[in-house]
């Protein structure tokens, strides 16, 4: 596994491998995967990614695989997946017939202001999802509170400043495959401070 630098927002990529001729995924794989990591982390602090791969067939009700594929990982508590290297491989190795995890990587960016959503974006209010699409302000605003939450889970305390606007600017794509989430695609603008900016892109992944 590659090593992260601390000075930029890290992601990893689980690197999969499928049969030649083809595995087939239903559209249940995307919550079969988070469940399975979010009971092995016994916490819910991360995203993934829908399945990144230029050799693949999308069908109404799932995803045909070939070979190699990936899935990106995004969490600002980075131990969640050092620290259970060995579990992740077990877990996801035994999921999917015809399908194995080659290796995980990780990889580090400037946090962006703008770009596109690889994980998706959610929002919740007194345990409930937020829509985007219905009440953009609202969800903005709770998606801020989310953050200070988990910048204070990290480092103990609050940022001083505390703006945060999110916007997605087009490309709006909704999907609702797990039960706790509603959540948003597409090329999304931040207005932040440095630090919740950062926990943004610490949080989801981005490119």
């Amino acid at each position: 596994m590659m090593g992260c630098d601390e000075k930029v927002a890290k992601y990893f990529t689980f690197h999969f491998w499928a049969r030649e001729d083809g595995v087939f995924l239903p559209s249940s794989y995307y919550s079969k995967v988070y469940e399975t990591l979010k009971s092995l982390f016994a916490s819910e602090q991360f995203t993934i990614s829908p399945i990144r791969t230029k050799n693949k067939k999308e069908v109404e009700d799932g995803i045909w695989v070939f070979e190699d594929f990936r899935i990106y990982f995004a969490t600002p508590f980075l131990e969640l997946v050092t620290q259970n290297i060995l579990k992740i491989y077990e877990s996801l190795n035994g999921l999917f017939d015809g399908i194995c995890l080659k290796k995980i990587s990780c990889r580090g960016q400037q946090p962006k202001t703008s770009g596109v959503l690889l994980s998706g974006v959610f929002a919740q209010k007194d345990g409930a999802c937020l829509e985007y699409d219905r009440q953009p302000e609202i969800f903005s605003e709770m998606l801020r509170r989310q953050l200070l939450s988990i910048y204070y889970q990290k480092f103990g305390a609050y940022p001083e400043d505390q703006r945060f606007f999110f916007v997605i600017k087009d490309g709006l794509k909704k999907q609702h495959l797990i039960k706790s989430r509603i959540e948003y695609f597409g090329r999304y603008e931040v207005f932040a401070s440095p630090e919740l900016l950062d926990m943004f892109c610490q949080m989801f992944c981005v490119k």
